[in-house]
């Protein structure tokens, strides 16, 4: 086959490469990212926001 005739990945097919291979890696450290939500304060205005903080946190146990 020739090097023209190979048609790019869709995004699709980027995405699906990617959660693969994010998914070997979590098995194979036994972690994962974790994301939790958080309340932020903003200055005087006694307004809060919610945020997204990322952490490392360990896979959970597979019960097979």
């Amino acid at each position: 086959m020739k090097e023209k005739d190979i048609k790019p990945k869709t995004e699709q097919e980027l995405a699906n490469d990617f959660i693969k291979e994010y998914s070997d890696l979590c098995e194979k450290h036994g972690f994962q990212i974790t994301v939790n939500p958080a309340f932020k304060s903003m200055a005087d205005t006694g307004t809060f926001n919610v945020v997204l903080q990322t952490s490392v946190g360990k896979l959970p146990k597979r019960t097979e």
